[in-house]
Parts: structure tokens; sequence; C-alpha cells
């Protein structure tokens, strides 16, 4: 799965479950800037584990990691691709 897929999928899933009615996000918006806190971290991470069938790592769990849905993406994508 490439990365620009994997950001649509991530982009569905915070649009549908944690955003608010009709908040629209993309790929290299800030998610705290967008009102995402660290509930929605979790919910995240349960969804990637779910989706990808992977669990990040403890030294994964940083904050650049989780600044936009391009960097998790890129995160998704070197775990899918090793």
């Amino acid at each position: 799965m490439d990365i620009e897929a994997i950001e649509r999928e991530l982009t569905q899933f915070l649009e549908k479950n944690i955003l608010s009615e009709n908040v629209k996000i993309n790929a290299g918006q800030e998610l705290k800037a967008a009102g995402l806190d660290s509930f929605s971290i979790v919910e995240i991470l349960l969804f990637i584990e779910r989706k990808f069938g992977f669990v990040i790592p403890d030294e994964q769990l940083l904050p650049e990691n989780f600044k936009t849905i391009h960097a998790i993406a890129l995160l998704v994508h070197t775990y899918l691709t090793n």
C-alpha cells in the first residue's frame, strides 16, 4: 500500500469517527490545530492496529510522528514495507 492510500484511509477514519461533522482535513494539516487531542491519538493507534495489523512500538510514539496525517502515513508505510 502506498503512502497516499494510507493517507486516504486515515483521513476517512478521522473525518467519519473523530472530527466534527462536515469538518475536512488534509494530509499536511496539523492534527492539533484540527482539534485532535491525546484521546484522538489513541483512537488512531487502535485504528492502525485493526486496519493494518500491527502495533506501533512505544519508541515510535513521538509527537513528530503524529503531527499530521502525512507523518502518520509515513510511519505506517515504514512498518508495512519492512
